[in-house]
């Protein structure tokens, strides 16, 4: 990229750094076009400046400056983070160099300093990122504006024109990571910010490019979540200090090895209850389920913590939440110094309220209710109360999962005992007069006024959730003669009757029939929610009886909790006793690994394998995972589980335990999820009507048709007019091929319009109703001609993401993002091409021995079968598989061959051989061990990532990599030179070895 403005950006950029002048930055003229010495020398200057205490009149020698540098730039954006928030003072330690003076504090950073005499903010523009000396593949670069925070870069801003995308900005962010223009101070970096006159974005810097999501990229909202898209009005109410301050010190947090920035509601109510703690006034935040209150509520308790006189606890309704809870705290605090004290029992809860250990509680409500009534007791046996010691302080209780009735009574209880307190409850689905509890209460009876609101319908248009996909089904075999619903009995759904088993019968076939569409091909695991336990156990019996007989494969787990005593108990646990069982040998090989003595641990592990959130359950293998997971009322609230996408229904819902139940489908996860999918069995009717009225309350008036996608005829419809509008442009695949030779903006026009039809296409897919070719006349597009359509925007994107040669200037800048299109699995993939090659290199093989003539007719028309197969395959974007079956099949033809040949088998043992032999052919050219060096490949097909990479630099040898004619100035560049090539070599040379569609 050029390194100068367009004229259409340079008076922009002009324009918005005045603007920032008036709002609490100062602009420094002098670091325009500043190198990195030169940004250096400032920080250095601002350091000597601030630490004159500790220095002693001596400013900072060469040596003692380098050891700070050192530290900064070996820092990841996480690890700097934390370096900034672990404290009201960010400290770096170094050695003087007159061994006499001993080691210095010497101060960078004052995370609660807003605005305070020790900060000083600056703007620069067009910092100079230099690339290497004689290399065209590493430009120099520049930087559009960057924030200074006492000299260290912290925020840095990527500009547009008008009529620019942002994401081709963003796009540049990334470039820019790719190419290590992040070093040195700029290391820092913690916030990144993409801009247009007319909209703007914000993202969280990561370690590396392969980090960024799309999906964390946000827009920023007011306190009513109106989008803020003039520049102007949005540099006014984010950039601004002391709010950008506040940014970086208290509204990011650290999840893992991710940095993240809280989205803009989730400011705006941090902000409102700390607003309400000030005045010392209740209240509850109303944020729709699934839009991160967790996080929301961490970030409202550890700084409400900050205040030595403030005792926060968070409660949880119960232990399963209480302890995810407990565990996501802990793990957002690990690198700041927030304290949170997790309590499984009663005793450990009371243990740290006399203790003088200061930090957030999280427990449950239970816990805390019993902790009090023995300080109640203790205090009417004229003893001293467990609890005296945090009587002087106030409590403030946060409340998640405040819609939930249990809280009432124990509310009271907790209530009632302490002189100082304040409580904040967090829901998704508040209870108002419509639906109030047997008591009375409503969420603002039990909590006080509502403090902020981001509600479904905010969440959907703000892209924080996902759209859901209905269908009602009717399959009942017996039906009232006056053919209403309501009038169906209970013992035609559940029991023992010859009907309700019927039911429950074409309830699974239904189900097992749809798997695939509504599983995305098995990608996502579903839950079917069902009335009572005995139906629950029917349910699993029938599943697993259909299993034995071969109707399925599907992996089932139950979970329910078993009443303390009575019949039932005994009925309920033997049918948790034998899905025990069946689990056990599932997942351990063992068939009482789980039993009812702990019965606690297998609800828990089924929990788990369900969300697949837990890093242990993360990346399981597919015999591994649970596919459904049948529950009665476990799971369908406060459950978090991304990669779960279906509810089936055998059970009457409404209001807000209709939504959070609903809500467990539409997490976001990736591109291959659009939708949580909804599939209602018993009363469908009354459910629909049910579930309109819950969302339209819960959502706003005309929520329903924007949650839900609609009926399948519009969809149809929809699919439809995407056909027509792509055909318009290029009447067949071959057309849209040929634009390969055309202008980027002709190829984009196409890729834009595909992408539309893509997008129809995984819609329409997940309805069970979609049958494309029974209705093929309906839409215009044959699978087939679909497939060559989506060959031609593969071999585009191929044409359009080959990097430039290094003697090539760069191109125009990449508009397109090719990572945001689903490419549909088609019918004639690699394996179904395989499948052909084996049975034509049999029938090839048959005919050397007997060389008579059928065999030869037959041998024949195998081969012209493999050949159409081998050019749909090309035609359809895998032009490289195919000429890799060509080429094996050429190599095999006259070869004699087994009776049992299988070219499936063939070929992967083929390509895994050649793929090994181009990882030894690199670890060998570039002085690389190979077992590292395959790791780093494994990884990388597991998660995309590039993980563990400080190993294999560690054991790099540069007298290998320079005997085989590779140059470098020296051992660092060596590492820089060999991490790059690793990464294209692996995400690049090695893709021909992972196109399995």
């Amino acid at each position: 990229m050029s390194l100068y403005k367009t004229k259409g950006e340079v008076p922009f950029e002009r324009k918005f750094v005045e603007n920032l002048t008036q709002h609490g930055w100062t602009y420094n003229s002098k670091l325009e076009q500043a190198t990195p010495e030169m940004l250096e020398n400032h920080f250095r200057a601002i350091l000597n400046q601030n630490n004159q205490d500790v220095l002693n009149t001596q400013d900072l020698t060469d040596s003692e400056f380098g050891e700070v540098l050192r530290f900064i730039t070996a820092q990841s954006p996480v690890e700097f983070n934390g370096f900034l928030t672990n404290g009201y003072e960010s400290v770096i330690t170094i050695s003087r160099s007159n061994p006499e003076q001993g080691k210095i504090d010497l101060k960078v950073f004052w995370r609660d300093d807003v605005a305070g005499g020790k900060m000083r903010y600056e703007v620069i523009k067009q910092a100079i990122r230099p690339g290497k000396e004689n290399e065209a593949n590493d430009p120099n670069r520049r930087f559009d504006v960057t924030l200074l925070f006492n000299g260290l870069p912290l925020i840095q801003i990527e500009e547009k024109k008008i009529d620019v995308a942002l994401k081709t900005a963003a796009n540049q962010i990334t470039k820019y990571k790719t190419e290590n223009k992040y070093d040195g101070l700029y290391a820092a970096v913690q916030l990144f910010v993409v801009m247009k006159e007319d909209s703007a974005r914000y993202f969280a810097n990561q370690k590396n490019a392969t980090m960024f999501n799309d999906k964390f990229f946000f827009e920023w909202l007011d306190k009513n979540n109106n989008a803020i898209r003039n520049w102007q009005q949005f540099a006014e109410t984010f950039l601004m200090i002391p709010m950008a301050h506040n940014i970086i010190s208290n509204y990011m947090v650290v999840d893992g090895n991710v940095l993240k920035v809280l989205r803009p509601y989730q400011i705006h109510a941090v902000k409102a209850v700390r607003d309400a703690a000030e005045e010392h006034k209740d209240g509850y935040v109303w944020h729709a389920t699934g839009s991160g209150k967790t996080l929301t509520a961490y970030k409202v308790a550890t700084l409400l913590q900050r205040d030595p006189h403030n005792q926060v606890i968070f409660l949880s309704d119960r232990t399963e939440l209480d302890n995810q809870s407990g565990k996501n705290f802990s793990e957002f605090s690990t690198n700041s110094d927030d304290n949170i004290f997790e309590t499984q029992r009663t005793n450990d809860l009371i243990k740290v309220l006399k203790s003088n250990n200061t930090g957030v509680i999280t427990t449950t409500i239970n816990k805390m209710k019993i902790a009090v009534e023995r300080h109640n007791k203790a205090l009417a046996d004229d003893k001293r109360g467990p609890l005296d010691k945090v009587m002087t302080k106030r409590m403030i209780f946060i409340v998640d999962e405040a819609h939930r009735s249990q809280f009432g009574e124990m509310q009271r209880v907790i209530r009632q005992a302490f002189p100082n307190q304040n409580w904040y409850g967090f829901t998704g689905t508040p209870i108002f007069e419509f639906n109030k509890t047997a008591q009375d209460q409503t969420t603002q009876s039990q909590f006080g006024d509502k403090l902020h609101t981001y509600n479904i319908g905010n969440a959907l248009k703000d892209g924080a959730i996902l759209k859901f996909n209905s269908e009602y089904i009717a399959n009942m075999s017996v039906v009232p003669s006056n053919g209403r619903e309501e009038d169906i009995t209970s013992d035609k759904y559940e029991g023992d009757s010859d009907d309700a088993k019927a039911y429950r019968q074409r309830v699974a076939q239904w189900m097992i029939k749809n798997w695939d569409k509504k599983s995305v091909n098995r990608q996502f695991n579903a839950i079917l929610a069902v009335n009572n336990i005995k139906q629950a156990v029917d349910f699993y019996d029938l599943f697993q009886e259909m299993k034995q007989a071969g109707e399925h494969d599907l992996k089932i787990a139950l979970t329910y909790s078993i009443s303390d005593n009575g019949d039932d108990n005994l009925s309920q646990r033997a049918g948790l006793v034998n899905a025990m069982r069946d689990y056990s040998l599932a997942y351990t090989n063992n068939e009482t690994t789980f039993n009812i003595d702990n019965s606690q641990t297998y609800i828990d592990d089924v929990a788990k394998r369900t969300s697949r959130m837990d890093e242990q359950y993360k990346y399981l293998d597919a015999e591994d995972t649970i596919d459904l997971t049948i529950v009665v009322a476990r799971l369908l609230t406060g459950f978090d589980a991304q990669r779960l996408n279906t509810l089936y229904l055998d059970k009457l819902m409404q209001y807000q335990g209709l939504i959070q139940a609903y809500a467990r489908t539409n997490r976001i996860y990736d591109k291959h999820k659009i939708e949580g999918n909804i599939v209602v069995f018993r009363r469908p009717e009354l459910m629909k009507e049910r579930t309109q009225d819950a969302f339209e309350k819960y959502a706003g008036e005309g929520s329903f048709k924007k949650v839900f996608r609609p009926e399948f005829k519009q969809m149809q419809k929809d699919f439809k007019e995407t056909v027509e509008n792509l055909k318009r442009y290029v009447p067949s695949a071959e057309v849209a091929n040929n634009l390969q030779d055309e202008s980027q903006a002709d190829q984009i026009e196409f890729l834009n319009r595909f992408r539309e039809l893509a997008r129809s296409l995984q819609y329409i897919a997940s309805y069970s109703e979609f049958n494309w070719q029974e209705q093929v006349a309906d839409y215009g597009i044959t699978d087939e001609e679909y497939g060559y359509y989506q060959g031609a925007f593969e071999n585009i994107k191929a044409r359009m993401t080959q990097p430039a040669e290094k003697d090539e200037p760069e191109g125009e800048q990449l508009t397109f993002d090719f990572d945001d299109v689903v490419i549909t699995e088609l019918l004639i993939d690699r394996d179904y091409v395989l499948n052909l090659a084996t049975k034509y290199l049999r029938q090839q093989n048959e005919f050397t021995k007997k060389q008579d003539e059928k065999t030869r007719q037959d041998t024949t028309r195998a081969q012209l079968e493999l050949e159409d197969s081998l050019d749909k395959l090309s035609k359809s974007g895998h032009e490289v598989q195919a000429n890799q079956i060509k080429t094996m099949v050429s190599e095999l033809q006259h070869i004699e061959l087994d009776d049992e040949f299988d070219a499936v088998a063939a070929f992967a043992t083929r390509q895994h051989r050649a793929k090994r032999r181009e990882i030894l052919d690199f670890a060998d050219e570039y002085g690389l061990d190979d077992q590292l060096l395959t790791n780093l490949v494994t990884g990388y097909e597991s998660n995309g990532e590039f993980t563990h990479e400080n190993e294999i630099k560690q054991s790099a040898d540069i007298q290998t990599a320079i005997n085989n004619g590779h140059q470098y100035k020296n051992q660092l560049g060596y590492k820089g030179d060999i991490q790059r090539a690793w990464r294209t070599f692996i995400s690049e040379d090695l893709a021909k070895y992972r196109d399995t569609k």
